[in-house]
């Protein structure tokens, strides 16, 4: 299973057939079902009908209202399990709480009061059985919510929001919001023109956790060889463009506003994983590059 794949968020704005947004790549769809602990997005139903007929995966979110108000956190929630239990949402994917300004919700609580009903938020879903992510944008992830405490709590379960351009047909991982705990980056309001958000997923949002038992002891896998640390690599041309250039990282994953030109060959002096990317090191510990912009020549 890909741990990329494309997918679209839908509410109430969208139509009911997800088949264009199917046929353009995308493999999973986000319905909106609840907001609050009244309102139900009355196209959900069809949405999810029309996903499962397009063969792609379901999950579900709700947008907040309950603020950084803890018990109100989880009426909310369990209003969002009912509603999900009703449409039959499988315990394989995820429910997402949308926090964000909208609809009287109140960001300026403060962050460990707003934390903390997250977390409440989260858990009472998470109890009833379901993998859970918590869906903002960037700025408020960065200075209203601790986002350390939800990463800790549930693992890689951020779907941040950030939008170098609001039309995008894909990501541009120049401009990635780096952060910790993405599963989910939502890279655009206007997905190839079609009216709808482009999300890309980091992890793979969709691998079966069962465990199947077997009597028979399994084979033991062939240790891999250690990976060479140095040898030379190419940056190939992007999209057809020679003038498209890579943006270099630091050791920490954050990009530092210097980049290098493609069809070009380089030196590269170690290999590690920064922010579940394999990256290659040019340099000094601000020259590292993403292994999917280089081929390794020799």
């Amino acid at each position: 299973m890909e741990s990329r794949q494309l997918g679209i968020d839908v509410a109430v704005y969208q139509g009911t057939s997800m088949t264009a947004y199917h046929n353009a790549g995308a493999k999973f769809g986000i319905i909106k079902l609840t907001e609050g602990t009244g309102y139900i997005n009355p196209k959900a139903h069809y949405q999810i009908k029309s996903l499962h007929a397009n063969h792609m995966y379901v999950h579900a979110y709700h947008f907040a209202t309950f603020g950084y108000n803890t018990s109100r956190a989880k009426a909310e929630a369990k209003f969002f399990v009912n509603r999900a239990k009703a449409e039959s949402i499988s315990k394989k994917r995820y429910l997402w709480l949308d926090w964000e300004t909208g609809s009287g919700n109140c960001v300026t609580g403060g962050k460990v009061a707003s934390t903390k009903a997250i977390l409440a938020f989260m858990k009472v879903c998470y109890d009833e059985g379901y993998k859970v992510g918590l869906y903002s944008g960037a700025s408020l992830l960065r200075t209203a919510i601790d986002t350390k405490k939800i990463i800790q709590k549930y693992g890689t379960c951020i779907w941040v929001a950030s939008y170098p351009t609001d039309y995008a047909t894909e990501p541009d991982f120049n401009y990635f919001p780096s952060m910790d705990g993405v599963a989910i980056w939502q890279f655009c309001d206007n997905w190839k023109g079609l009216n709808v958000d482009g999300n890309i997923s980091l992890i793979d949002l969709h691998k079966d956790s069962s465990v199947k038992k077997s009597a028979s002891k399994p084979a033991e896998k062939p240790k891999p060889k250690p990976e060479k640390k140095n040898g030379v690599a190419y940056a190939p041309i992007i999209n057809r463009n020679p003038n498209w250039m890579i943006q270099l990282m630091d050791g920490t994953g954050h990009y530092t506003g210097k980049y290098i030109k493609t069809n070009t060959r380089w030196k590269y002096f170690d290999v590690k994983t920064i922010k579940g990317m394999k990256c290659y090191k040019l340099g000094t510990d601000k020259q590292w590059v993403p292994g999917k912009f280089l081929k390794v020549i020799e």
